[in-house]
């Protein structure tokens, strides 16, 4: 056997085996895990590299998130007092070895948290729209069948108290007797979970979330988030969206790249409401 090959071999057997108190090998148990997922709402800097720096762990999806992208689902972490940075994705020394964020945060076991990296790399330190990780510790209801629970998060840097309504109309959502309206949602501000009705399993049957100023029924902008969900495929499970019953979902206002950055892509111009996935629905 190729030594290759034997050194592959003792590194999986690694992965899953270790020693305990008396130096017998057996199977590793990590013991109970916070949840985390990573959103990146900076509009100035493109995409980043999220990483926790005080031990190895595998959470590739943490890495390479663009402005108004997020990890995915949940991904466990050792819970404690964690050190984490976030950098710029670039592949010069330099650029590689900048620390846009270096912070710690206390994670408790069995908890689930959004980790939210929101403001300006532009502003200067202190500065409120300097940017910053905001940790949001989600409490993840059960809505219920016929029921979709769903928090709104304020990112959008530059832009003040905002009111939202979550509504089925897009040409009338801020007027119409709609689900419910979310009045002075501050700045990196959370609405926490409120339950809004199922969307019948038809096409383009969504969610129009519309902000306007505090009071205002003028839309500084709205978005459709596409995210219907599916129910279970064979051995796929069910996805969240707003079509499948027991469904958590999470919006997040985005503020518009900043031009002339790597931010500024195609669809980021303007400011948009985005919808993230909190779970795998349990279906009745």
């Amino acid at each position: 056997m190729k030594l290759s090959k034997v050194l592959l071999l003792a590194m999986v057997v690694g992965a899953v085996v270790g020693c305990d108190d008396d130096g017998k090998l057996g199977v590793v148990d990590p013991g109970p895990l916070a949840k985390v997922r990573f959103i990146n709402a900076v509009p100035d800097t493109g995409a980043v590299n999220f990483r926790f720096v005080d031990r190895l762990e595998n959470l590739p999806t943490l890495l390479a998130v663009p402005f108004r992208g997020g990890s995915g689902l949940y991904q466990g972490i050792a819970p404690g007092s964690r050190q984490m940075r976030v950098f710029p994705l670039d592949t010069t020394v330099a650029g590689a070895s900048t620390r846009l964020v270096d912070t710690t945060f206390t994670f408790e076991a069995n908890q689930s948290y959004t980790i939210l990296y929101a403001g300006q790399t532009k502003a200067p330190n202190g500065d409120p729209l300097s940017d910053r990780l905001v940790f949001i510790r989600d409490d993840i209801p059960s809505p219920g069948n016929g029921s979709v629970a769903m928090q709104v998060i304020h990112a959008a840097a530059g832009t003040g108290p905002v009111d939202v309504y979550i509504g089925r109309d897009t040409g009338t959502v801020v007027t119409a007797p709609v689900a419910p309206k979310i009045s002075g949602l501050a700045y990196l501000g959370r609405a926490t979970y409120t339950t809004v009705p199922t969307r019948p399993r038809v096409t383009d049957s969504l969610y129009t979330i519309a902000v306007t100023d505090p009071g205002s029924t003028t839309k500084l902008f709205q978005s459709t988030p596409n995210e219907p969900g599916a129910l279970v495929s064979g051995t796929v499970s069910a996805q969240a969206g707003v079509q499948i019953s027991n469904s958590v979902v999470t919006v997040v206002l985005f503020p518009r790249a900043t031009p002339g950055t790597r931010a500024a892509v195609a669809g980021t111009t303007t400011p948009a409401a985005l919808m993230f996935l909190d779970n795998i629905p349990a279906i009745p």
